[in-house]
């Protein structure tokens, strides 16, 4: 089997983290034993959200306004903020023309873009505003700055997530994305990935935050149970799932729908984890009746490619 190209690799990232997300909207919040009794199989519809099947959630919706700027502005936190204000206040990059979830600090952060403050004064910097909402939208951030120092590739990534999600625990995080993305767009395996980016982060990360970041740092997160798996709102718990998703299952079908059916906070976990298998497999690996279900596909799929190109050509 060939293996995909670097394009084919970017364009089924951002497209898996969509066909992730919208496999997670309808049962979002729900909990692992009742996926248990009635997992997720395929796309759905209605449910927590009363959204058609398809629909993808903020998720995607942020990441499509980050994979738009990146391609038409560079690397412009101003403007990568100014078009995540754009989906809040005039429903650019939603699927059906409103905005119909955002989390706390997102919503805080683009309140204070909204007042003027320059975007590096945005992300909540607090304990609390260690949320997984500024990994869900990461891949096109990690993708665009593949090949560069490992140095730059952690400040960048953090300058990312810190447009919404600025404590170091958040950025961090981000940084260990940035890095397992650039592994997988390299084509190495999950494990070995994962094994890499901590090699690489490590240094950097503070004595006062390596013990939330141990399971990531020693590979362990990897190995669990998954019994012992978190599918919280927590960013180092999404991370961790989505990662163990992908290592556990090898393919594309099963790692997402996996990510799904731990439960809880689904969309995200599955975008994450659809992002990355994405990058992993290219996009012929995704079901194309999932792809075709989208809302939006054939937007979607425009700016995955012009996103794509637009990344080789920054290369």
């Amino acid at each position: 089997m060939t293996s995909p190209t670097p394009r084919e690799r970017i364009i089924g990232g951002l497209v898996g983290l969509a066909v992730g997300d919208a496999l997670g909207v309808p049962v979002e919040f729900t909990g692992r034993a009742i996926r248990d009794a009635d997992p997720v199989l395929g796309m759905r519809g209605f449910g927590t959200w009363n959204q058609p099947a398809g629909t993808w959630s903020d998720d995607s919706s942020l990441a499509f306004a980050s994979a738009d700027r990146l391609s038409t502005h560079g690397w412009d936190p101003e403007a990568q903020l100014s078009g995540f204000l754009a989906w809040l206040d005039d429903a650019w990059w939603t699927p059906h023309g409103r905005v119909f979830d955002i989390g706390n600090a997102t919503q805080t952060a683009l309140m204070r873009k909204r007042v003027g403050l320059p975007w590096h004064e945005c992300g909540g910097t607090e304990e609390r505003d260690n949320g997984n909402g500024g990994l869900m939208r990461l891949l096109p951030a990690s993708c665009w700055i593949f090949g560069r120092p490992t140095e730059a590739i952690i400040r960048l990534a953090g300058e990312s997530s810190a447009l919404t999600h600025a404590h170091s625990r958040a950025r961090l995080c981000a940084a260990f994305h940035a890095l397992v993305s650039e592994e997988l767009l390299s084509g190495h395996p999950v494990r070995v990935a994962a094994l890499n980016a901590a090699a690489r982060l490590r240094r950097h990360v503070p004595y006062e935050e390596r013990a939330h970041l141990a399971a990531l740092l020693d590979g362990s997160a990897l190995n669990r149970s998954r019994r012992e798996v978190p599918s919280d709102g927590y960013v180092v718990s999404t991370l961790e799932a989505a990662l163990w998703c992908l290592e556990q299952h090898g393919d594309y079908p099963a790692a997402v729908l996996a990510a799904v059916n731990l439960g809880g906070d689904t969309d995200t976990t599955a975008a994450v984890a659809g992002g990355l298998a994405g990058l992993r497999s290219g996009v012929a690996a995704i079901p194309p009746q999932w792809i075709s279900a989208l809302a939006r596909g054939d937007d979607v799929m425009a700016l995955a490619v012009t996103f794509a190109d637009a990344c080789l050509e920054g290369w």
